[in-house]
């Protein structure tokens, strides 16, 4: 009686998938393309804005696969709508996997049947790689996400060792709208090769027609991911056709071959090529895209296509908390695992919510396991609001996914005022650059200040010296045109006048009764001549002179007396004649004339 009941499941799937698979045709439209060279496969398009990672598959026809070098070489194109990718970053696939299992927990499944289940999905958790991911939901009286995603064994043996059968029919419609929610909600932390294994028995396709095709339902391609169907039943061979007709979705198996395939599986994956590229920002956003790509050179019929969501935007490392762990420490938490070699301080940047916008040095930098975490060791913080940036830090994932510098996390210091060294600290290097710039100019100005005082008195004496030696018709003294500098002892500052002098001028502090006016009131209008002393000009007032007469100097002994006498005053000449008297001997010195 159950192989009649058998044999009459299997004519009705034979009916029924072939109006199911059509329905999935329009639905999925990745093909397998086939050629003399052998096929080409697509078996997922990963979009993450801006990145765009292909995975395919590329065999010849004894079905090795080709290797990344061959492919490029045959001229592989990619066009995404109508316009075209660059097609020039092909390599071997080494990225994670997730593994999203669905397993079908119902109690109208043997328990025998179900502990080998169970069991298969066990050996996949151990013969997964260290980054590979693996999430697995229950489907037994409503879908429910029994194991987030994770690739800590540990953690996925002890929730399969939980998992238990539960009363109740499995709902495909609400697994597809959980799935995309959450694949959607955790898209950025999970791994970027996705996988969806359904694990059943054969006697739920008679209620859940959806299965013979390979596909969770309608909204499929809006996960971006391949999927399968494992039908465990006790004759599988009477469902090869359904296994044809799906395209290879539909794997039917026996319950204790089940983690077999899974790891024939998980073979086939390692074989994966990978194209890398970008998408334009123009693409992105609430729409679904067809995604072809080809290889002319082998012919036309070398062409696969699928239809991807062009939804996801990749999300930036950037850190969401800060939290003060003393004076020099700060814990950094960010959004998702962020690279190895984010540990060194110039991906790091801390520097003060303010006008002035100080930066922190950071001296250290101790980077999490997870790399979901970081410690920073920096110098002394003070009172006040800081901002933390990252500096070009990728994702752990993807390296394309690299941080902004415009997205910060602001956090506040409460201790530690603000002191003299802090404002040491950033103001000695200014203001040892302000002084030396202020002493560079200050010593530039005193020499060109120098230069022109030099260059003025020359020119003047240089005027002068041209007309020493013209005389008028009259024989009186010429007229001069004779200017003076003077200056106090001890300032910078410098006087000039200047004037026309024939025999002698007026000095004092009246500019209205005075030739040559000094800045000193207690000077009276004077009568002042000139003479020459070696390179210098000499003014000297008439009052003076006068009281040399009665100044008479004697030196020790009595033997030699000094007067100082005016001399009598010449048409052409005017000096200062010194006499000196000796004993019974009287010397007049030689006399120098006036300019």
């Amino acid at each position: 009686m159950k192989s009649h009941t058998y044999w009459a499941s299997a004519l009705l799937v034979l009916a029924l998938a072939l109006w199911c698979t059509l329905g999935v045709s329009a639905e999925d439209t990745t093909t397998t393309a086939s050629g003399t060279a052998g096929s080409f496969q697509l078996e997922q398009v990963y979009v993450n804005a801006p990145e765009l990672d292909v995975y395919f598959y590329a065999t010849d026809a004894n079905g090795e696969s080709y290797s990344p070098i061959v492919v490029q070489a045959q001229g592989v194109e990619a066009t995404l709508g109508d316009r075209k990718l660059d097609t020039g970053m092909i390599g071997v696939a080494e990225d994670p996997i997730c593994y999203i299992i669905a397993l079908d927990n119902s109690t109208s499944i043997d328990a025998e049947d179900f502990h080998k289940m169970r069991t298969a999905i066990w050996k996949l958790a151990q013969t997964k790689q260290d980054k590979d991911q693996i999430m697995v939901y229950t489907l037994a009286g409503g879908a429910q996400c029994a194991l987030p995603a994770t690739n800590d064994k540990a953690e996925i043996f002890n929730t399969l060792r939980t998992i238990g059968q539960s009363e109740g029919a499995i709902d495909l419609t609400g697994t597809v709208t959980m799935l995309a929610a959450d694949i959607q909600t955790g898209y950025q932390s999970l791994a970027p090769r996705k996988v969806a294994f359904v694990c059943t028995d054969a006697a739920q396709i008679m209620t859940n027609l959806a299965l013979l095709g390979g596909t969770l339902g309608t909204d499929q391609s809006n996960l971006n991911m391949a999927m399968y169907t494992f039908i465990c039943t006790a004759a599988p061979d009477q469902l090869e056709s359904t296994t044809q007709m799906s395209g290879g979705k539909v794997i039917a198996c026996r319950h204790a071959d089940l983690a077999a395939e899974m790891q024939a599986k998980q073979t086939k994956f390692a074989q994966a090529l990978t194209l890398r590229t970008e998408v334009p920002d123009s693409l992105t956003g609430e729409r679904q895209e067809i995604f072809t790509l080809s290889v002319p050179k082998l012919g036309s019929a070398v062409k696969s296509s699928t239809t991807v969501y062009m939804g996801f935007k990749m999300e930036r490392p950037q850190v969401t908390k800060v939290e003060p762990l003393g004076r020099t420490k700060l814990r950094l938490t960010f959004n998702q695992a962020v690279n190895a070699n984010a540990d060194r301080p110039q991906y790091y940047r801390v520097y003060t919510n303010d006008v002035w916008g100080w930066y922190v040095k950071i001296e250290s930098v101790q980077l999490s396991e997870d790399g979901r975490t970081a410690v920073l060791t920096t110098e002394p913080l003070y009172q006040g609001r800081y901002n933390v940036t990252l500096n070009k830090v990728a994702s752990r994932m993807t390296p394309a996914n690299v941080s902004v510098r415009q997205q910060s996390c602001s956090f506040m210091i409460a201790r530690w005022p603000r002191d003299r060294a802090f404002y040491m600290g950033r103001f000695s290097m200014p203001l040892t650059i302000a002084v030396v710039l202020l002493g560079a100019l200050a010593l530039n100005w005193l020499v060109l200040r120098r230069r022109e005082r030099v260059s003025e008195q020359t020119a003047e004496a240089e005027h002068l010296l041209a007309g020493a030696d013209s005389l008028d018709g009259t024989g009186a003294l010429p007229k001069r045109w004779v200017t003076l500098f003077w200056a106090a002892r001890g300032s910078i500052a410098e006087s000039r006048w200047a004037g026309i002098v024939e025999s002698s001028l007026i000095l004092g502090s009246d500019a209205a009764q005075c030739d040559l006016c000094l800045p000193d009131s207690r000077i009276r209008p004077q009568h002042a001549v000139l003479a020459v002393r070696g390179e210098a000009l000499l003014v000297q007032p008439l009052a003076l002179i006068r009281r040399c007469l009665s100044t008479v100097r004697r030196s020790p002994g009595n033997t030699v007396c000094r007067i100082t006498i005016p001399c009598v005053w010449d048409a052409r000449r005017y000096a200062w004649c010194c006499e000196r008297r000796k004993q019974n001997e009287t010397d007049q010195m030689c006399q120098r004339p006036f300019l």
